[in-house]
């Protein structure tokens, strides 16, 4: 089961904001806007868009793509909307039948329980299926939940797993291709858990072409190319435990009985085992690829409690103290340690089978090093107040970085689409996925470009084929 919570958040009038709160006005005027379903990607025409898709709205539908902007223009609210209208759209409740992946159902609200959309999409396990002789094998069609489960052949499909056939494969952030970076700890001592989902369109591409069994690989004399229309998720949970109390929990949105790998269990079997547990959407990445901009636009989402506010003014993001809730990632009687522990060292290190998690892993502390932009953060404010998001666990989600490429064309490894906003102008990185790559230089992009440079059109799942 999936669980909601209601929380009221209080919207800036003033500054940065009168922008995003103008085009909230101008909607209830303006005429309807063109929007596509977020599946199938019919996606794949080029609707145009207009200056009145800035204005935030609550619907099932995202926006086709961005106009192309002149150099003077502030790009941010049109991406900034767009990211949101995407994470609406991604979060809507699905419907649940094999037939139906990745559609909507239109009969519930954003706020109703259920399965989200983007969680019905492809899990990474399965497009990369292992035979019992541990070697890949052909993915499954796309309408079915009947693939291979890393938990065992007994684990209902369509039930939530935060699991890879390599053991606690999941439990790695990833900065290099196919090179582990650390794993992150709540301050509830849990390990955080990652699952990367596609859509058809992505599904279709990688798997029809046999690249989901290293065969065929592009290589930048023979580069891939995943077609507009496709979407990409990275998701990051923390697994909940009697000290997260009701009221703690009913600010997330909440999965009921994921099956996780348990730690002690796999550990002792060398093999993947895993258990129930209630986990909590902490993080969530976003990569949709459209007709303007084939090498896609990246935008990345948090929970308000991850970790304190950096920013000041109208750009400080909520804060857990003012509502009474603990942070996720920050001890706050520590408020002076920073982010701990070194990158590297001992408590940071990638975990393996080699190199099993603790049993009792200590807590990191985490910081945000470089805070939300202004308009980015005035836009987080009008979508909060929408009814249909306000009263809902989505108000405590917020978009914390955009990036979009500014030259689409020609379609090459060679092109990286001129990324905005580059590492020289500022930093993109989510406390729950890049913890420690939260500094010069990097970015969404700017990672993914090295998957480019391969061949792989910014695909970093097909890092395991070397």
């Amino acid at each position: 089961m999936r669980s909601n919570g209601k929380r009221d958040i209080g919207v800036s009038s003033a500054g940065a904001l009168w922008r995003a709160c103008g085009l909230l006005i101008a909607l209830l005027v303006a005429a309807p806007v063109a929007l596509v379903p977020i599946y199938p990607a019919a996606a794949q025409g080029d609707y145009p868009a207009t200056a009145q898709d800035d204005a935030p709205v609550v619907s099932p539908d995202r926006l086709q793509d961005v106009p192309l902007l002149m150099a003077d223009v502030d790009a941010f609210p049109s991406l900034d909307t767009f990211a949101w209208r995407a994470f609406i759209a991604l979060n809507w409740p699905s419907l649940t039948d094999p037939s139906h992946r990745g559609v909507a159902d239109r009969t519930k609200t954003l706020g109703d329980p259920g399965p989200r959309v983007w969680e019905t999409f492809k899990a990474r396990y399965e497009l990369f299926q292992v035979g019992q002789d541990g070697r890949p094998t052909a993915p499954q069609p796309w309408a079915t939940y009947d693939a291979a489960n890393p938990c065992g052949a007994d684990v209902d499909g369509r039930a939530k797993t935060l699991a890879a056939f390599v053991p606690f494969m999941d439990f790695n952030q990833f900065f290099a291709p196919g090179v582990p970076g650390n794993p992150l700890v709540a301050q509830n001592r849990t390990y955080t858990r990652y699952e990367t989902r596609i859509n058809e369109p992505e599904y279709s591409a990688l798997a029809v072409s046999g690249w989901s069994q290293g065969l065929n690989l592009p290589d930048p004399d023979h580069p891939g190319q995943i077609p507009a229309g496709s979407i990409a998720v990275k998701a990051a949970w923390r697994v909940l435990t009697a000290a997260d109390t009701p009221a703690v929990r009913a600010r997330y949105y909440v999965v009921e009985n994921a099956n996780v790998v348990d730690v002690a269990k796999t550990r002792a079997a060398r093999r993947v085992v895993c258990t129930k547990s209630d986990v909590a959407l902490v993080g969530l990445h976003i990569v949709i690829r459209t007709p303007r901009r084939p090498q896609g636009l990246w935008s990345s989402f948090e929970h308000v409690d991850n970790v304190p506010p950096t920013g000041a003014g109208e750009a400080r993001e909520p804060d857990a103290k003012d509502a009474g809730a603990p942070y996720s990632y920050f001890d706050a009687s520590k408020p002076k340690l920073g982010l701990s522990p070194r990158f590297g060292s001992a408590g940071a290190l990638p975990v393996s089978l080699d190199h099993p998690p603790s049993l009792d892993p200590r807590p990191m502390q985490v910081v945000r090093r470089h805070p939300i932009h202004l308009s980015t953060m005035a836009m987080n404010r009008a979508f909060w107040a929408l009814p249909g998001i306000k009263g809902t666990v989505w108000e405590h989600y917020m978009l914390v970085s955009n990036q979009w490429p500014t030259q689409a064309h020609p379609i090459d490894p060679h092109n990286d689409g001129v990324y905005f906003p580059d590492a020289r102008r500022e930093n993109l990185a989510n406390t729950t996925i890049e913890t420690y790559r939260q500094d010069l230089p990097s970015s969404c992009m700017a990672c993914h470009q090295s998957f480019n440079a391969t061949g792989r059109d910014f695909v970093g799942m097909l890092a395991s084929f070397r």
